[in-house]
């Protein structure tokens, strides 16, 4: 199958009905230089909470001319695969199993998922399942050692409905799901432990201090309740940050000896939604995007404290893209060099290209770009920063795009690959056979 052919539930479950692993492997890569590039790609399954099969993790080689995605296998298509990591080592992926219901038991929460990496086939092979310790886990990082594992858990939107007996009469009060971080243990063969420590974030309410704007439709669902929608370790330092993007929260966590310390708070603009972090690769700078403004910001972070400050936030979009209807950024990614990072909006279907000031930390807008389908809920730069794939779930396709270096324009190469519902991207550089 060739990346101008259609990903097709067909080819789902021929891939995915062979015996042992449940996998199967494309032959016959053509040889590109002396490591193959390899970009794993999950999907949600076809139904809601979990349901439906056809989700999985899917495994492509990357032909390093075009970004074009050859399809070698698939696995595991009833995992509701949301966001996942590979260890830095290239040995083990972690995935979260999006549902609430972890082992059919209602109310359950979400599960984790391990699996090794073959060095040699590329496939992939589950070595356990643990639960998540919260409903919807959204976000998965492993340590740059690879011996922990944190989960951030969304939780759902949808409350409980409980009946208070008090003085002044019977009263409603809802009650919703907690957003969580959980800490995982990694052992020597990749195998998770059960969570060792959770970190449950506050549970609140927003209000907006002015009190000029009623919140409405999405606004109001989000900041019903905590909504932690990723986690990351912080490169240089003892420290993970989560994004809470329910109470417009940012917390800063230290992690040390299998135990999570709350160390710093940082409280976004209201109703600004922080939604996923990416790093500067030589400066102590941090980069969020923000789901209901819509808009990018950056942030330093005291590498000894973990102290946040704000430094500059810009929107993103521009130009017609304005003209859409409720934009969601999704996403964001930082290029190599750092002299540039990139916003992805759902809605507008769009990629916002942004200029950093390596000294400052200052953001400048440049130009909004179309993700080539509808719905980019992730993107990937691939390591040497040539392109930039945009995984656009709606559409269900990925689309590649040249990166020009000096001026952090894109260009699609013409590659597009058809895969269902595909949420998440990584790349992996594994020795040639």
């Amino acid at each position: 199958m060739t990346a101008s052919q259609l990903f097709s539930r067909r080819d789902m479950i021929r891939m995915t009905a062979t015996a042992g692993a449940g996998l199967t492997l494309g032959a016959n890569a053509q040889n590109q230089g002396p490591e193959t590039l390899l970009a794993y790609v999950s999907s949600w399954t076809s139904g809601a909470n979990g349901a439906g099969g056809d989700g999985g993790i899917h495994v492509f080689e990357v032909d390093r001319t075009d970004g074009s995605l050859k399809l070698l296998s698939s696995t595991a298509p009833e995992l509701n695969a949301g966001y996942f990591c590979i260890s830095q080592d290239g040995r083990y992926l972690y995935s979260t199993d999006e549902r609430r219901d972890y082992g059919g038991k209602s109310g359950a929460g979400g599960g984790v998922a391990a699996f090794t990496l073959d060095p040699t086939t590329h496939l992939l092979s589950r070595l356990n399942v643990e639960p998540s310790v919260g409903a919807f886990p959204a976000y998965i990082a492993v340590s740059p050692t690879g011996s922990e594992v944190l989960v951030a858990n969304h939780g759902g939107y949808d409350p409980v409905t409980r009946v208070v007996r008090d003085p002044s009469g019977p009263r409603i009060e809802n009650v919703y799901d907690d957003a969580a971080v959980a800490l995982f243990r990694a052992a020597n063969d990749g195998r998770l432990s059960p969570a060792r420590d959770v970190a449950v974030l506050d549970r609140t309410h927003t209000k907006d201090p002015k009190n000029d704007l009623p919140d409405t439709g999405m606004a109001l669902r989000f900041r019903a309740s905590p909504h932690a929608h990723s986690v990351n370790f912080v490169p240089g330092s003892p420290f993970a940050i989560a994004c809470d993007k329910g109470m417009d929260r940012i917390y800063v966590f230290r992690v040390s000896d299998g135990a999570l310390e709350r160390v710093f708070v940082y409280n976004s603009p209201p109703k600004s939604a922080p939604r996923h972090t990416a790093f500067h690769p030589t400066r102590p700078y941090v980069f969020i995007i923000n789901e209901l403004e819509p808009s990018l910001s950056s942030l330093s972070i005291d590498l000894a404290t973990g102290r946040l400050e704000p430094i500059s936030t810009v929107s993103t979009l521009s130009g017609d893209f304005v003209k859409s209807s409720r934009p969601s950024p999704s996403d964001v990614n930082v290029h190599p060099n750092g002299n540039f990072v990139y916003g992805a909006t759902r809605g507008s279907n769009s990629i916002a290209i942004i200029r950093v000031d390596e000294k400052t930390g200052n953001l400048t807008l440049l130009d909004c770009v179309s993700s080539g389908g509808n719905g980019p809920r992730g993107f990937r730069i691939d390591p040497s920063g040539t392109f930039l794939f945009s995984s656009n779930l709606t559409s269900g396709d990925i689309v590649t795009f040249r990166i020009n270096s000096e001026t952090g324009a894109l260009t699609p190469t013409g590659a597009k690959i058809s895969v269902p519902r595909p949420t998440c991207l990584r790349f992996l550089q594994s020795p040639r056979r």
